[in-house]
């Protein structure tokens, strides 16, 4: 673990974090609605018709019918449209993520805040947490959260690539 991120991630040598997918079937793109910034809706409308072919029957149509985004914001962007309860892009994982990683950056069209996701940030705030159930009154419900006494798996280990991810491209961004 390096230095800079016992810096800014205030919980990271104690919370645990084991991602489910595929058995979860995606519980995370079930009913977050992540906020995107101005360049994600750019780079997403500039590349829409990559990931058509792989989007579910109701995602289509809810595309065609009024696009990707919604009209409510979250901390001040733009969510992501659910289609059948579902993030517009999630069909069987994510359609941002396969596209990407077929062209050999797996993160390169997914938002920011889906690639961090357990890792958080507080509007305002210069830290970033990861998220647990019981940790700064965590309302979402999901298992992946649950900081249980038989969970092995340290954030700090399962979660190196969003580290990475969060070390190199969001706080070079903030400094």
């Amino acid at each position: 673990m390096s230095e800079k991120a016992k810096k800014i991630i205030e919980n990271l040598e104690t919370a645990k974090f084991r991602c489910y997918f595929p058995e979860c079937k995606g519980l995370c793109c079930k009913n977050g609605r992540p906020g995107l910034s101005e360049s994600e809706i750019t780079m997403i409308e500039a590349n829409i018709e990559k990931f058509k072919p792989l989007l579910r029957p109701e995602s289509l149509s809810l595309l065609d019918k009024s696009g990707f985004m919604t009209k409510r914001k979250k901390e001040g962007r733009r969510t992501l449209a659910r289609a059948g309860g579902w993030c517009i892009f999630s069909n069987e994982g994510c359609v941002l993520q396969k596209i990407g990683a077929s062209e050999g950056e797996k993160w390169k069209y997914k938002p920011s805040l889906c690639v961090l996701f357990p890792v958080s940030q507080d509007l305002g705030e210069s830290n970033w947490y990861i998220r647990q159930k019981g940790y700064k009154q965590e309302a979402w419900d999901l298992f992946c959260l649950e900081r249980t006494p038989t969970e092995k798996t340290h954030a700090v280990e399962s979660l190196k690539d969003e580290i990475e991810y969060l070390e190199k491209h969001i706080c070079k961004l903030q400094k």
